[in-house]
């Protein structure tokens, strides 16, 4: 027979355990019941078996109450893009749980989603009038990601959605305050509707023609999810364009397996780290305009005169941290667009002509210290050279190791004796006249001049990451003569280098594609 302490103890924790168990909803409150019920069965020296399995139970009850208090809850609320619509099996494969698998332990993230929802109020399936809002609301998180839209664009025969556009900002705004009425110190995270991908091979006609016209609407939800976040500083917007690839759906919207991986892995970059400050401009000196869907801002440095840019993310990472590319502005810009969606900014200031000689590194270290101190961006960037911008990113980190978190070339040139030189690959007379003109020397001195590939210089990079990006047939800076030499003599001093290899490819095209392995080594390279 149970004794009386164990009656007790049951009547001390029931109402709060059932509670608790049945909503999946713990706080300090069920943690201080638990306690309560085990310091009981500490008051008594004699217990009966009952009474010793029961406060068994109560060690370990008290223990799952403490960790469920200190999660961080995650609402993850969508439409049937976010319940695993695509993913085989549904639930196991969908990406707000690979999410939760990701994030840990120190995180709960539950789903609140289903086919169909919209953000739109007046639309056939709003989703602030659903039950599933109002589980949402009851879970109180801590932080929100909010991915509806794509159900918004629908206008046809049956879905009569689309023709409420001009409710979106509104409607995004009231469905933003009803939930933190739940939680008002909750984050929130508004994100637009991922890529369609009319052309995706296999689709019917009518659906590539139903894609193809909802797809020009994402730009609308865009722009008005952008002004909504504005108006709240706990809402952070995200543009979702780049989180999902062509090749990762079923259907030209909903992810397949890989897909729902894919954006998991871009919710983890986007929640595992705080939020910080973007580059304030004073209004007086800002010459404001768009780059990709971003604020783009040209700077005059005030010393050297030098043409500069800076590139504002829609929502920026805490560190501010940001990626600094020598050359060749806008080129082959996926890496800098996926850095740009993760929080980062994107810097650049003309040093052409200059092949990276002092005059180069004075206008970058202009612009380093107006960016680090009066825009207050992060003291160590990564450094992003194609081709030439080699010379400039590597003799910069040479002078300046402690400035540079990471460093990525792309079939850079590390001898200007290969390229414009013209040992092996290209020779370019003027660009070589020019460069030669740049360092202050002749033809014959820069024979013995100290080039990126001699073993003293790697030294110098010692301890930075090194990204290398080449294509094995390129003759115009051939790998031989600048990168592999340069990769060669960090590996011997053990300092950390990766090379991607582009089989049979040249010169051109840069970049490595799919970005995302280049991606994921860089932010490793931050933490």
């Amino acid at each position: 027979m149970p004794s009386v302490l164990l009656v007790e103890a049951e009547s001390a924790i029931a109402d709060t355990l059932i509670s608790a168990l049945e909503t999946e909803n713990f706080s300090v409150t069920h943690v201080s019941t638990a306690q309560a019920g085990l310091n009981h069965f500490d008051k008594h020296t004699k217990l009966t078996k009952y009474d010793g399995l029961m406060k068994i139970f109560l060690v370990i009850l008290l223990s799952f109450f403490k960790l469920q208090a200190s999660q961080v809850k995650v609402a993850i609320v969508g439409d049937s893009i976010t319940f695993g619509s695509g993913a085989t099996p549904t639930q196991a494969n969908r990406y707000s749980t690979k999410l939760g698998e990701f994030l840990g332990d120190d995180y709960l993230v539950k789903t609140f989603a289903t086919g169909g929802l919209c953000i739109l109020q007046k639309a056939d399936r709003p989703f602030i009038k659903t039950v599933h809002f109002n589980k949402a609301f009851d879970f109180k998180p801590d932080i929100t990601v909010i991915t509806l839209g794509t159900n918004d664009t629908c206008q046809n025969d049956k879905r009569k959605n689309w023709e409420h556009q001009d409710d979106l900002m509104t409607d995004t705004i009231s469905f933003i305050n009803k939930l933190k009425e739940g939680n008002p110190r909750m984050i929130i995270h508004l994100c637009t509707p991922t890529p369609m991908f009319p052309n995706q091979k296999g689709l019917k006609t009518e659906r590539k023609v139903d894609l193809t016209t909802r797809a020009k609407r994402l730009p609308a939800i865009q722009q008005a999810y952008k002004r909504a976040a504005a108006t709240d500083e706990r809402v952070h917007f995200h543009d979702l364009t780049r989180a999902l690839s062509s090749g990762n759906t079923t259907d030209g919207v909903h992810p397949n397996n890989k897909g729902h991986e894919q954006l998991a892995k871009h919710f983890l970059d986007l929640l595992s780290k705080d939020t910080g400050r973007c580059a304030n401009f004073p209004e007086s000196s800002r010459k404001e305009s768009n780059w990709n869907g971003f604020k783009l801002h040209k700077i005059k440095l005030p010393k050297s005169g030098a043409n500069a840019r800076l590139v504002i993310p829609h929502t920026a990472t805490k560190g501010q941290p940001w990626i600094w590319r020598a050359r060749f502005w806008g080129h082959q810009p996926a890496l800098d667009l996926a850095l740009l969606d993760r929080g980062y900014h994107l810097a650049f200031v003309d040093v052409g002509n200059l092949y990276g000689n002092e005059t180069a590194m004075a206008r970058g270290e202009e612009l380093y210290e107006i960016l680090t101190t009066q825009f207050q961006l992060g003291p160590k960037p990564i450094l992003e050279g194609m081709s030439r911008g080699g010379l400039f990113i590597f003799n910069f980190a040479a002078k300046h190791p402690d400035k540079v978190t990471a460093i990525y070339g792309d079939n850079p040139v590390c001898n200007f004796l290969s390229w414009p030189g013209g040992i092996n690959g290209k020779l370019s007379k003027v660009d070589y006249e020019r460069c030669l003109k740049a360092y202050g020397i002749t033809a014959a001195e820069s024979k013995t001049h100290p080039q990126i590939t001699h073993p003293n210089f790697a030294r110098k990079l010692q301890g930075i990451p090194i990204a290398l990006v080449i294509g094995t047939a390129d003759t115009v800076v051939p790998p031989t003569e600048n990168a592999k030499p340069l990769a060669a003599n960090l590996s011997k001093i053990d300092s950390p280098v990766k090379i991607w290899h582009k089989p049979s490819l040249g010169h051109h095209p840069h970049g490595l594609s799919p970005v995302e392995p280049l991606l994921r080594f860089l932010l490793e390279s931050q933490k």
